[in-house]
């Protein structure tokens, strides 16, 4: 593939990005804030299918009460799991298999999670990109830089409570009047 090539494709699908996110939008212009359960429904249907369409099928042969997945696909008597079968059950089905049928909860557990994520990331995906359509055309503010004893003060000030907290939390590093002491004596330090 040569990089002219790969730049090309990035860049068209960057467009295509940016027109899915504008069509999401548009529908529902609320996105950034609140999703309506049915297009957040929709959306994550979407994503289902396309993991469905790029994940292998596992298949899986009971032995001794555990599913162990195999390669040869002939054997008969084979439980498969895709993505739709491990999410067709609802949550509530599915925690049942739990104590109904261990094995295949387990191995419907372990694609359920797999599913999962990839949703989520696409879903996080596809906020950012309606983030930067609806930031279009908005002038960014810039934040003025700290000073440098600004940001020594700021890190002195989150250092204080952090000391406390891993004090609390049975740190035995964690001393607030060591550390005191010891950022007294820098500030003493600094200030002369």
């Amino acid at each position: 593939m040569e990089k002219a090539d790969v730049a090309y494709r990035f860049a068209v699908n960057g467009e295509t990005t940016h027109e899915l996110a504008k069509f999401v939008f548009d529908k529902c212009p609320t996105f950034l804030d609140t999703v309506p359960d049915e297009i957040r429904a929709e959306l994550r249907a979407g994503f289902i299918l396309r993991k469905q369409e790029i994940t292998e099928p596992v298949h899986y042969k009971m032995v001794e009460g555990k599913f162990i997945p195999v390669t040869d696909t002939t054997v008969e008597g084979l439980t498969v799991m895709t993505p739709v079968v491990a999410m067709s059950w609802s949550q509530h089905e599915f925690g049942q298999l739990k104590r109904t049928d261990p094995a295949l909860y387990a191995i419907a557990g372990s694609m359920r999670d797999k599913v999962s994520t990839y949703v989520s990331d696409k879903m996080k995906a596809l906020t950012a990109a309606v983030k930067v359509l609806a930031n279009e055309g908005k002038v960014r503010q810039r934040s003025v830089n700290k000073t440098f004893v600004e940001a020594l003060e700021a890190v002195f000030d989150s250092f204080d409570k952090r000391v406390k907290t891993a004090k609390d939390r049975g740190d035995p590093n964690a001393n607030p009047v060591k550390y005191r002491m010891a950022r007294d004596a820098f500030w003493k330090t600094f200030n002369t």
